[in-house]
């Protein structure tokens, strides 16, 4: 089995409480952990409070974020929350100095595709880069991106939906892939395709997505 690059992991919070974690509630509860945690057990120190959010239109506080995100909902979604998290074994081959500028560089490459290749402009978003350890102890930069409900066109706003059956999820964890490896290719070259190629290299990053709940308790 082909070892993941990256996992890019796309859920919504749904505009009624149906369930513990949706509803206006649940999402400001994920919002105020993207912004003051790094994982469950980490609190982001105050020099990484400083500018947490990478505010690209909707908003740089987790308050102004959801009341933007209120303000663009569609009738079942609130908000899309993403997370973007490229191999720990792949991002220890990128200059340290160039870590986190690389991630949150592809986070921003892969909302832009995305959603030209869903033939709707760029939503107003913003995110939140995290710094935690895997259970290895290797360093594993990751984002949470929030998204609105509603997708822009170039005169109207309109429902962004996902369907399975024209593949929308699939084409999000092509994207993110296409991203992250011409991120790689243009930082370290072709090496890090031949260092996957190594025998003993491990893949800390799980093949069901679902699972990327126990690692981003929300």
């Amino acid at each position: 089995m082909t070892k993941a690059t990256i996992v890019a992991d796309l859920k919504y919070k749904s505009p009624k409480r149906e369930r513990r974690g949706s509803g206006s509630k649940g999402l400001r509860n994920a919002l105020k952990y993207f912004q003051f945690r790094e994982d469950h057990s980490t609190k982001a120190s105050a020099e990484r409070l400083r500018d947490r959010w990478q505010d690209r239109g909707l908003g740089a506080h987790y308050r102004e974020i959801q009341t933007n995100c209120v303000r663009f909902k569609s009738p079942h979604v609130l908000a899309w929350t993403w997370v973007i998290s490229p191999a720990p074994d792949l991002m220890a081959l990128v200059p340290e100095d160039q870590r986190r500028e690389l991630v949150m560089d592809v986070t921003e490459r892969v909302v832009e595709a995305y959603y030209e290749a869903r033939d709707y402009q760029i939503p107003p978003y913003s995110y939140v880069l995290h710094d935690r350890l895997t259970t290895e102890g290797e360093q594993q930069l990751h984002t949470h991106v929030i998204l609105p409900g509603l997708a822009p066109m170039i005169d109207s706003w309109e429902p962004l939906y996902i369907n399975q059956r024209e593949k929308h999820d699939e084409l999000f964890n092509e994207v993110a892939r296409a991203e992250f490896e011409q991120a790689l290719d243009q930082v370290i070259g072709p090496e890090w395709r031949r260092h996957r190629e190594e025998p003993g290299i491990k893949n800390d990053i799980p093949h069901d997505i679902d699972s990327l709940d126990a690692w981003f308790p929300r």
